[in-house]
């Protein structure tokens, strides 16, 4: 006898159950097969070899702010004031410096029109160069644990020796030596450190048609401009072969495509229309200008890209396919995973408040005929230069403080200090017991640091003819002994005084961007 078997009627609660549940099945499959797409069309990008050539990152240089206690209690006079724990952490202190997050990328957009088809713009003007390889855009971008960055950009006319040559010149040639895309970059990075004496922990490259590509995929970037603004043309120039790039708009905002991005970028030589109707240069047309001009669109190109790869299926395989196309990165950069954190990272900082933008100094030089550009030695490229090092713009190292060292054995004290790293003098008028340090409205992290230096406590004092960094010694009868290690110390009062220079000195300059609406 047949029976029908009874079918239990699901109650609403565990249809919604299993509905929730196939929905997220479904959602991880699709997330899976995303993935993999993502890591298959992602394994297509060139990578290079070059873990032999770039360096590891290192421990960074101690700073003042690393040996002050933090949350101490302000003294005034003698660091014996210190409570017990602060002595166990001023005899056993452990750098918190010898972290290596933070890293330097050297990022090359390069002039290579290979691939590129016949009649196709950006082979305008390049007829006589097609087999060129140099290096049009150079930048080094620091990324920190932090979660800010900082970014510099290198004129591709300064002028260096050429690593692995005694040739001294331009820096983007050597792009341009080696048939090799691995030798090519090797010389590169090994010239860059070179000259900047910085490491570089991974390398980049994107071409003129993945540059174009990006921008047309993100809907162009937007870009105001104070006047109408044109690049020189050969009616400017007199010059057949110096006909630039052909980028022209009126003034305002515009939207600009690959192809007027791209001519943008790339030219060096802008005019601006005045009120009187009459076309003048922007600046001296010079590669710094130009430099400005690209940090400025890369990094806003690259955090709208950013936003519409997380909100578009479509977008971020339009992305893929350009990456996997157009660019090269050393094998020490994990094109997905590093991508993935690269990604996430700019897609939330404020480029104003967590980009850091310097520009190098440079001066014109001729070299056995060549004409380029040459860093000025001065204090600001030092702090350019320290920024990829490690050490930030204000932050108060032994190199950036000048002690004056009066009273017993000045001088051989003044020697031991430039032994350590500061920069000192001598001078005669002190005669008292005790040793002390004095410091200026500014110079309290200045004080800090040289006392963390002494292997007993010092006193600190505050005399209000002194100024930031500037310090003075004063060896009493009883020498004190300085080390090259370093010991916790509390800082001293702060001043009533405020030291304009010193809170200047804190502040990095923010380049300008010349002809753009508010300087963006």
């Amino acid at each position: 006898m047949n029976r029908a078997r009874l079918r239990r009627k699901r109650l609403i609660s565990e249809r919604l159950v299993l509905l929730f549940l196939g929905s997220l099945t479904f959602v991880a499959a699709l997330a899976t097969t995303i993935i993999g797409l993502s890591v298959w069309k992602l394994s297509n990008v060139d990578r290079l070899v070059l873990h032999a050539s770039l360096t590891a990152a290192q421990p960074r240089r101690v700073t003042a702010d690393d040996v002050i206690i933090p949350n101490n209690q302000i003294v005034t006079g003698s660091n014996e004031q210190e409570t017990t724990q602060e002595k166990r952490e001023s005899d056993e202190f452990v750098a918190s410096w010898t972290g290596r997050e933070s890293q330097n990328y050297l990022l090359v957009g390069s002039d290579s029109v290979e691939g590129i088809r016949k009649g196709d713009t950006i082979l305008s003007g390049r007829e006589g160069s097609l087999e060129n390889h140099l290096a049009d855009t150079i930048m080094i971008l620091r990324l920190r644990d932090d979660g800010t960055a900082a970014v510099v950009s290198v004129p591709r006319d300064l002028l260096v020796v050429i690593a692995g040559s005694e040739e001294v010149a331009k820096i983007n040639s050597a792009y341009n030596l080696d048939l090799d895309n691995e030798d090519r970059a090797a010389r590169l990075i090994e010239t860059v450190e070179n000259h900047f004496n910085i490491g570089l922990q991974h390398f980049v490259e994107i071409d003129l048609d993945g540059f174009r590509k990006l921008v047309d995929s993100i809907g162009g970037v937007d870009v105001c401009f104070e006047r109408p603004t044109r690049d020189r043309n050969v009616n400017d120039s007199g010059n057949q072969n110096q006909g630039g790039t052909g980028f022209a708009v009126n003034a305002g905002k515009h939207r600009l495509q690959g192809e007027e991005a791209l001519a943008f970028v790339r030219s060096r030589r802008l005019l601006s229309q005045n009120d009187a109707g009459t076309w003048e240069r922007i600046g001296v047309w010079n590669d710094l200008e130009r430099n400005s001009r690209q940090q400025q669109f890369l990094f806003d190109a690259l955090q709208q890209a950013i936003k519409k790869i997380s909100r578009s299926p479509t977008a971020l395989w339009s992305a893929l396919n350009i990456f996997s196309a157009n660019v090269k990165t050393s094998n020490t950069f994990s094109v997905f995973d590093d991508g993935v954190a690269l990604s996430r990272r700019f897609g939330t900082v404020d480029l104003k408040r967590d980009l850091e933008r310097y520009t190098l100094q440079f001066e014109d030089i001729n070299s056995d005929g060549i004409q380029g550009l040459s860093l000025k030695k001065n204090s600001h490229n030092s702090r350019v230069i320290d920024v990829f090092d490690g050490v930030r713009w204000g932050a108060v190292t032994e190199n950036r403080v000048f002690v004056t060292v009066e009273g017993f054995e000045a001088t051989e004290l003044a020697e031991t200090l430039s032994e350590i790293g500061f920069q000192s003098d001598t001078a005669n008028g002190y005669a008292g017991v005790a040793s002390r340090v004095l410091y200026g409205p500014g110079g309290e992290k200045a004080a800090a640091l040289l006392a963390s230096h002494f292997v007993a406590g010092v006193d600190m004092v505050f005399k209000s003819d002194l100024s930031g960094n500037k310090l003075k010694l004063e060896v009493g009868q009883k020498l004190p002994e300085l080390v090259q290690r370093y010991r916790k110390v509390s800082l001293p009062e702060p001043t009533k005084y405020e030291d304009v220079m010193a809170q200047q000195i804190l502040l990095a300059p923010v380049p300008e961007v010349l002809g753009l609406c508010g300087n963006n």
